[in-house]
């Protein structure tokens, strides 16, 4: 039905019935039935209907994972006040689109072409290029279905993000002069270079080892989640030449593409922010 749509598709993992994950990690596993079963995570989803097809064939109850930032993005929001906070912006009672009652929130479609923006509103995240969502019906760790409460229909289009939104999520640039221009195009090309590089930290980072359901090595991703934002907040503090809205998105999909829980990844990336904003790199 998604691949159909032209929606691009991955199987996630499931929860079973006690909310353990069904990837190797088991009770451990802090995003059970949220991260994909594919080697190389969002980058593998397709919208090519056989190869679905297939996929769920070899995977029958897998969770149905959709990557947004193509025809769907997403505001994903985790509670009662994110979803008031977003409803006062729109000065609606409810949201044009497709709505998606998960565990603990709502998902709102709407048609995609946004970059991924975290915190963009408290307990709010904007879900486009090269993020994940979990669609219906989908299990969720506490047993409940994801679920339309707003029906999607496939042959609809999906209404675009308010401009009121699309403010929020990507805000005005703030336009610098620059007093030598050399130097400041060297700062962004040395700062591009180092967030591709702690990007690809994180997705190299290794996964904990298991021996049956004995963790034998700790796994490094969030650490070296958390090593990633502390140099690049360093950059930031010293530089100036960095901003949260450029490099947190690009460390919350690697993170996620990794396999940690999107919540914990924000977490870590705000914590090793901060601590690096603390500590420029003179």
């Amino acid at each position: 039905m998604y691949a159909a749509a032209g929606i691009a598709v991955l199987p996630l993992h499931t929860p079973a019935a006690d909310g353990t994950c069904s990837c190797y990690l088991g009770p451990e596993c802090d995003s059970a039935g949220k991260h994909p079963r594919l080697a190389h995570g969002v980058l593998d989803a397709s919208a090519d209907v056989r190869r679905v097809a297939a996929w769920w064939r070899r995977w029958p109850h897998a969770n149905i994972g959709l990557a947004t930032g193509g025809v769907l993005d997403v505001c994903d929001v985790d509670s009662n006040a994110g979803l008031r906070r977003v409803l006062d912006v729109l000065d609606v009672v409810r949201p044009a689109g497709p709505v998606v009652r998960t565990g603990h929130g709502w998902h709102l479609w709407m048609a995609g072409g946004l970059p991924s923006r975290i915190g963009f509103l408290p307990d709010v995240d904007w879900r486009g290029a090269g993020g994940i969502v979990v669609a219906p019906p989908s299990r969720h760790p506490s047993g409940a279905r994801y679920e339309f409460t707003q029906l999607w229909t496939p042959d609809v289009p999906l209404p675009p993000c308010p401009e009121v939104l699309r403010r929020l999520v990507i805000p005005a640039p703030v336009m610098l002069v620059p007093l030598v221009r050399a130097e400041i195009g060297d700062a962004d090309r040395y700062a591009k270079a180092a967030l591709d590089g702690e990007v690809r930290r994180v997705l190299d980072a290794p996964r904990p080892l298991m021996r049956g359901r004995n963790r034998v090595r700790a796994g490094g991703r969030n650490n070296a989640l958390n090593v990633a934002a502390f140099r690049m907040g360093q950059l930031a503090a010293d530089s100036g030449g960095l901003d949260a809205n450029v490099v947190w998105p690009r460390l919350m999909d690697a993170a996620v593409s990794a396999g940690l829980r999107p919540a914990e990844a924000q977490r870590t990336i705000a914590s090793g922010w901060r601590a690096g904003l603390r500590h420029p790199r003179r």
